[in-house]
This record gives structure tokens, sequence and C-alpha cells, in this order.
């Protein structure tokens, strides 16, 4: 299965460590990680990408995925665009978000009640790995 996971990439990266917890257990799982970019500390603008690149990469990406994994715990545009247009394509998408941070959390994200979106909350990176690898498992 090729998952591509999303993550704030340029906001607030609080919560990377469980960004790269979930990359790590999809990868050793067996899946397909579409996007090991998302847990590098240096973005792809920094290395030269321009946005149109980015963009054009993504887009290939989300269209080749089998589902979208994002983790929504900080506000993201891009992270949006990516759920939307994983669903708008028919998609299956899984969204994480911090119990903590549950409340500030976009509200329509939250509200989003497409039989193909699941959010799940989490305490921690292992109970965060443990709910997405058992939702995928089912």
């Amino acid at each position: 299965m090729k998952v591509y996971l999303a993550a704030p990439m340029l906001g607030v990266r609080k919560a990377l460590g469980t960004v790269k917890a979930l990359a790590k257990a999809l990868t050793e799982e067996g899946y397909m990680l579409l996007t090991p970019h998302v847990i590098d500390e240096v973005l792809d603008v920094e290395r030269g990408m321009s946005p149109e690149e980015v963009y054009e990469r993504d887009v290939r990406l989300l269209e080749e995925a089998d589902v979208l994994v994002a983790e929504v715990s900080y506000p993201s545009l891009g992270v949006g665009f990516e759920i939307a247009y994983a669903l708008l394509k028919g998609k299956r998408v899984l969204a994480l978000c911090h119990k903590r941070r549950l409340g500030k959390t976009s509200a329509l994200i939250r509200g989003i009640r497409d039989n193909r979106f699941k959010l799940l909350t989490y305490d921690d990176s292992n109970d965060a790995v443990q709910k997405l690898l058992s939702e995928l498992e089912s």
C-alpha cells in the first residue's frame, strides 16, 4: 500500500517527533512511504526546489497514493490542501491529532463527515503509531 504522509513543513513542527515515528513504523510494516521528505530537517525549498516543483511532485504523489495519513495537530495550509485533494480524488484519509490539540485543530477538519475520512486522537507517539497501524489494517 502506498502512503502519502502529510505534516506541517513551514509552520509549527512540534509534532515532527511523532511524524518521524509514524514514518518509521509505516516503513517497518512494509508500507511504501511516498513522502520521506516530510521528516527532513531541511526543507525542499531550502534545497533549491521551486514552489512549482514542490506542487507538481506532491500532486503526482497524491495521485499515486492509496491513502493519505496527515498529522493535523498544528495548522498547515499545505496539509489542508492535501486532505481536500485526496478526498476529492476519492482516497482514504486518516488524520491524527494529539488529544491536547484537538480543540485548537481546524473545525473544518474536525467536522469532515466523509466515510473515507477518519480523525484519530492520540496521547503520544507510540499511541499514534498503534492507532494508525490498527486503522490501516482494518
